[in-house]
């Protein structure tokens, strides 16, 4: 395989490698994150090397505000403020991550941490760069797949992990090489474990297996910018916790084709002009062993171009356009799935087939799930920002945003047995025009504090899935109804933001609230479904509100010692007569943490609780409260230009369990046990 290869000729340059220099990280979405108006939560690379978390969600979830919609070890979707699937949109380098998580649990998203450079949560203004419906924000993966600055020598790191609870093992490899006008980057990485354990359980069909990796080639320029392309790949093949211990896999594949180019000052006003270009194949199939009862594909397009202007009547900021075509393809059989189905060939007079059935009220069909869709987007988008001054009130940013798209979606019902479909005019295309205004303003009271204001009305189209998804989920035992006739959702939220910034101090509160039209969420129904006995559920669309806060206190404590304090909590109700709890709301979630760095040594101790969850929608349990404990200690050696550094860390201690109310699987996959890991990581 591809991903084999590329870990082979990453290893082979490390005898002829030099020292690490610095890397000096900016936002990928201004020139710094503080030009911005809104707070950017960035995990950088010295955090990225030191969390030896197994996906996107499970590194994030113990940020203030951000939880972990897991299933199982294999799948970890970031959810922001209680807002999840499509509202949150997962990137690599600013583009889509083009996969398959949000339209079902199980679905991992194709935005691979273990060669990241810096993860990035960014909510506000600037996310309209980002792409239309981002209305709880976006989490951008960066890597260094595409080199943008000169490299002038050869850099990398090789890395090595084992963990206990699983035996888990991971090996990853990066260089990075250059002769000051043309640079190359590889990396790639090799991931597995077996089953985990909770408390003394074993959680049966729990392994995971994952391997990636990436080429790129880049011309750069301190005067003129960079071009560059990169191909990536990466497989996964993760087993399904179930309750009935069935032999449940997923296995997606995804290759990525990337071309990114950044001209600065092409011409005058125009301080810089980027495009980005991305080219997607991805599919995946779900086993319930030894048969392919699902077989999903995914091609997509993306091509991202903005400007930006320099000062023009005080204001700076970025005017661009972003296109997106994807095209989604599946099958759905018990007796196997070696491919999409073809039904064009048979006769249909456009009446609804006879193979439906009626019960509670609803239409239930056994048949390929969804027709294919074809979805395309245009987007233009401005954010502009810009310093204020008032006398005798003080100074600060005002930003203002503002999106239009154009979306278009085209059902086919092709894939489908005329017998199993709907009238033609339900296949009819669906046509949205999604508009989001934002504005945000900083107040810096004191050379210490400041205080942001965000303002924004935003709206989500909804996708294709959401329309016409008519059939099982098997993964989540589930069935799902369609709905055709969904509308925009729109969101008006407000948030204020309180940032304390000292020499020995960092204090950072927030305080939220969304208020919803239309919100689209899935409620479940009072039935089970004629083939399986499961649960029903059907997108439907009532007013909802959100809000909570977040709080984090950072504190340097001695010259060695350092300590963290966070807090967060969000409370969501769907308005519909009496209030109805939204599923799987995360709950009240506090942590205290203690860092000691003296000379080539660093320890960690951190004490994470979370609280009942009795806030529930219909058909969901409460969850229990828990607290755990969670050590490390680094040691790091250097030597001949080269750096080692060698991690031990134990999660949960004490070996609670717990459960994770976030997660769909939370009835019988609980949180894991006690786990040792042992990490050593090479940077030369």
């Amino acid at each position: 395989m591809l991903y084999r290869f590329i870990l082979a000729a990453a290893l082979i340059p490390i005898a002829h490698a030099t020292e690490l220099d610095k890397v000096i990280i900016k936002s990928s979405t201004q020139t710094s994150i503080h030009d911005i108006a809104q707070s950017v939560l960035v995990i950088d690379e010295e955090a990225l090397r030191k969390s030896q978390a197994k996906s996107l969600g499970e590194l994030l979830e113990q940020q203030p505000g951000v939880s972990n919609a897991s299933f199982g070890p294999g799948v970890g979707r970031p959810v922001l403020r209680g807002l999840s699937g499509s509202r949150v949109k997962t990137l690599v380098n600013g583009q889509d991550s083009s996969d398959l998580s949000a339209m079902s649990s199980d679905h991992a998203p194709m935005a691979e941490i273990t060669n990241a450079q810096q993860v990035e949560v960014i909510q506000g203004p600037a996310t309209l760069l980002y792409g239309s419906g981002a209305i709880g924000g976006i989490v951008n993966v960066i890597d260094r797949s595409i080199l943008q600055s000169p490299q002038l020598e050869t850099e990398g790191s090789l890395k090595a992990s084992i963990s206990s609870n699983d035996q888990a093992q991971t090996l990853a490899t990066e260089i990075n090489s250059g002769d000051g006008r043309w640079a190359i980057h590889i990396d790639a990485y090799d991931k597995k474990s077996n089953d985990y354990h909770s408390g003394k359980t074993r959680i049966k069909n729990s392994d995971t297996n994952t391997q990636g990796g990436s080429i790129g080639i880049s011309k750069t320029s301190l005067e003129h910018g960079f071009i560059g392309a990169s191909i990536s790949v990466l497989e996964q093949d993760y087993a399904i916790p179930n309750i009935n211990e069935t032999q449940t896999r997923v296995r997606p594949k995804q290759t990525r084709f990337n071309l990114a180019s950044s001209w600065l000052a092409p011409t005058t006003g125009i301080e810089r002009w980027a495009t980005n270009v991305s080219v997607s194949d991805y599919a995946h199939d779900e086993l319930t062993r030894p048969i392919t009862e699902g077989l999903f594909e995914k091609d997509s397009i993306e091509i991202n171009s903005k400007i930006e202007h320099s000062t023009l009547f005080g204001w700076r900021g970025t005017l661009g356009i972003n296109v997106a075509q994807q095209k989604i393809k599946l099958c759905h059989d018990h007796t196997g799935c070696d491919k999409i189905p073809d039904y064009s060939n048979q006769q249909w007079n456009g009446n609804q087939g006879n193979l439906f059935t009626t019960q509670g009220g609803y239409e239930f069909v056994h048949d390929t799930p969804m027709p294919i869709t074809e979805s395309s987007n245009i987007g233009y988008f401005l954010v502009e920002h810009k310093p204020w001054e008032i006398e005798g009130i003080g100074q600060g940013i005002i930003e203002l945003g503002a999106r239009i798209d154009i979306k278009k979606i085209e059902a086919d019902p092709i894939s489908i047995n005329s017998s199993s479909r709907r009238v033609k005019e339900y296949y009819d295309d669906k046509n949205f025009f999604p508009t989001t205004f934002s504005a945000a303003s900083t107040w810096f009271l004191n050379d210490t504090q400041r205080l942001s204001l965000s303002l924004s009305r935003a709206q989500r189209a909804p996708d294709g899935e959401e329309l016409y998804w008519n059939g099982d989920h098997h993964a989540t035992f589930s069935y799902q109804l369609d709905n055709a006739y969904l509308t925009e959702e729109t969101a008006y939220t407000t948030d204020l933001i309180w940032n304390i910034t000292g020499e020995k101090h960092l204090i950072r509160s927030a305080v939220y609230y969304y208020h919803f039209n239309d919100y689209i969420y899935n409620d479940l129904k009072n039935i089970t479904d004629p083939y399986h006995n499961h649960p029903v559920y059907k997108h439907e669309q009532e007013d909802a509100r959100f809000y909570g806060f977040e709080f984090s206190w950072q504190q340097q404590l001695t010259h060695a010692l350092s300590g963290t304090l966070s807090l967060d909590s969000v409370r969501a109700h769907l308005l519909e007569g009496e209030d109805k709890g939204v599923p799987r709301l995360p709950p009240t979630t506090a942590s205290i943490k203690i860092n000691w760095k003296n000379n080539n040594w660093s320890a960690s101790a951190e004490n994470h609780w979370v609280a009942k969850q009795n806030i529930i929608a219909q058909g969901e349990r409460s969850t229990a409260g828990f607290n755990t404990f969670d050590i490390a200690a680094d040691y790091t050696v250097y030597f001949s230009q080269k750096e080692i550094v060698t991690r031990l860390k134990i999660n949960n201690l004490f070996n609670v369990t717990s459960t994770n109310h976030v997660s769909y699987l939370k009835e019988f996959a609980p949180n894991s046990g006690r786990n040792i890991q042992l990490q050593s990581q090479l940077y030369f």
